[in-house]
């Protein structure tokens, strides 16, 4: 009897192929002297073994239609050999039939819970009023430095202790175990915002899904941990940054160890400070600056040192500044001018990220009610100073744009500064450090060129719009394959350089171009 072989339509074509043409081999081919078309089958309704015209005549007689043979299973309403493309997938697979608890603890720790492949950029879902923490998000998971830390299991999510149910023991009774679970019902849920991070790197990274990706994990965690920002409200995306980092370097922090570098910075005359730490995320987004105070009459100097988060520049300040420049100006030519109808219009020019570093590294004068010289042992002036020491990974630039207005007697309103500030695709901070390098660094081979220890590549613009931090919306611009895309809640767009350099930048988010120093 001919039997018809219909290819299957589910499963890989290559499979597919290749398990007909071994069946075609099958019944072709004698196999120990015995015909393929009388190979013995056993009916799985009944177990009735047969070959296959007697499989058709008990269908026939019983409705019995399927038997299975050694690598198949025979149709007899079909007339078929059937077989499942999914079940020959798992069976070609490598199995685990045995680890040692060594193993096992190495498997745990570093198995995926999902793909880490990317393709093309994912929105993420609103969760109510979430859309600072949405563009500080998207600044994250396009990060390589920070993708390849969480991808690459840098917390460890199957063994975190904040995360961690405690165990229970073997041989603890049915009382103390419920005294226990009633006990741990008492104390505050613990949550782990790195967790949550590594979860959502997981999500949004998910070769197979189209859609925009959630937070929920994460915004739990943030709320858990950061209770002055939690529940429903807008909230400032810079403020929330600053935070959720903060959080993240003390989840992390217990497996790190100290920077062994105080007795050095007390011997070159810095004031001791806390011990710094040395975890991923204090490479990545902490720097340090020195601030320095010079007496006017005893010229001591006092030197602190801190570290940052974000330069937070004055906008309104460098407002003003064009204002009252552009006004000089136009003063003077209209004083030049003789016919009262050559005045010129009022232009006032827009200030430059530079401008504005230049101004938060540049002196400050301080008046004797602002400084006590411990050397003269009385007020005096001084002067102020502020430079960066150490460079973070990824810096946040913040343009400081809410402040609080008067509108009356004991009557404060919160406001914005609007305008345009100009910034560049690629940042030297070189200028604003504590140690500035030559316009020009020679290199080993006798060569002449710019360095690039401080040089930085601009990744993520946040813009604000609204008239000031408890309204309004966030959205964000983030580089992903040298290609910009604008990040709007669960809508993504593609856009251009042009456009990016046009906004009203809020948050401005540089990555070092040279790791060595961090």
């Amino acid at each position: 009897m001919a039997l018809a072989l219909h290819m299957p339509t589910a499963g890989c074509e290559h499979l597919n192929s290749e398990t007909v043409e071994q069946i075609r081999q099958f019944r072709s081919s004698p196999t120990n002297g015995i015909d393929p078309n009388f190979a013995q089958y056993t009916c799985l309704q009944c177990s009735m073994p047969g070959s296959f015209p007697s499989l058709d005549k008990h269908f026939s007689e019983t409705q019995h239609g399927f038997a299975v043979g050694q690598k198949s299973v025979y149709c007899a309403g079909c007339h078929d050999l059937v077989y499942d493309p999914a079940l020959l997938g798992n069976g070609k697979k490598r199995k685990l039939t045995e680890t040692s608890d060594e193993d096992d603890s190495y498997l745990t720790a570093n198995t995926a819970q999902r793909p880490c492949g990317r393709s093309g950029v994912r929105g993420l879902f609103n969760l109510g009023e979430t859309c600072y923490m949405n563009a500080v998000l998207q600044m994250m998971v396009h990060n390589p430095l920070l993708a390849s830390y969480f991808l690459g299991m840098g917390h460890p999510i199957h063994t975190c202790p904040i995360s961690k149910e405690p165990e229970k023991k073997d041989d603890a009774s049915d009382e103390e175990e419920q005294a226990s679970e009633d006990q741990d019902q008492k104390k505050e849920l613990q949550v782990c915002v790195a967790c949550g991070m590594t979860d959502l790197f997981s999500d949004v990274t998910m070769v197979d899904q189209p859609l925009p990706a959630h937070a929920v994990n994460l915004l739990f965690a943030s709320w858990k941990n950061i209770p002055q920002m939690s529940g429903k409200g807008q909230q400032d995306a810079q403020e929330w940054f600053m935070y959720i980092i903060d959080r993240l370097h003390e989840a992390v922090a217990q497996y790190s160890t100290p920077d062994q570098t105080n007795s050095v910075n007390e011997a070159n005359g810095i004031p001791p400070i806390d011990k710094q730490c040395v975890c991923f995320f204090h490479k990545v987004f902490y720097g340090r600056y020195n601030s320095q105070i010079i007496c006017d009459t005893c010229h001591t100097v006092s030197s602190r040192e801190d570290e940052f988060s974000s330069i937070s520049l004055d906008f309104k300040k460098q407002v003003k500044r064009k204002k009252k420049a552009a006004k000089d100006a136009a003063a003077a030519a209209a004083s030049a001018a003789t016919n009262k109808a050559d005045k010129p219009p009022l232009k006032i020019a827009i200030p430059n990220l530079h401008e504005c570093l230049r101004s938060y590294t540049a002196p400050e004068p301080l008046s004797p009610e602002q400084y006590n010289c411990t050397t003269c042992d009385a007020r005096r002036s001084a002067s102020k100073q502020t430079r960066l020491r150490k460079l973070p990974a990824i810096m946040c630039v913040h343009v400081k744009r809410f402040g609080m207005k008067q509108a009356g007697s004991g009557v404060w309103l919160p406001e914005k500064y609007e305008g345009k500030l100009e910034f560049p695709l690629q940042l030297d901070m070189g200028p604003y450090t504590t140690k500035p390098p030559s316009p020009m660094a020679t290199t080993t081979n006798g060569g002449e060129t710019k360095p690039d220890a401080y040089m930085y590549d601009l990744d993520c613009v946040v813009v604000h719009q609204g008239e000031h931090a408890q309204n309004g919306h966030y959205f964000a611009f983030c580089r992903q394959d040298n290609k910009w895309f604008r990040f709007d809640d669960e809508i993504v767009s593609a856009t251009t350089t042009e456009d990016v350099l046009r906004q009203e930048a809020y948050l401005l988010f540089y990555s070092l171009r040279s790791l060595e120093k961090v």
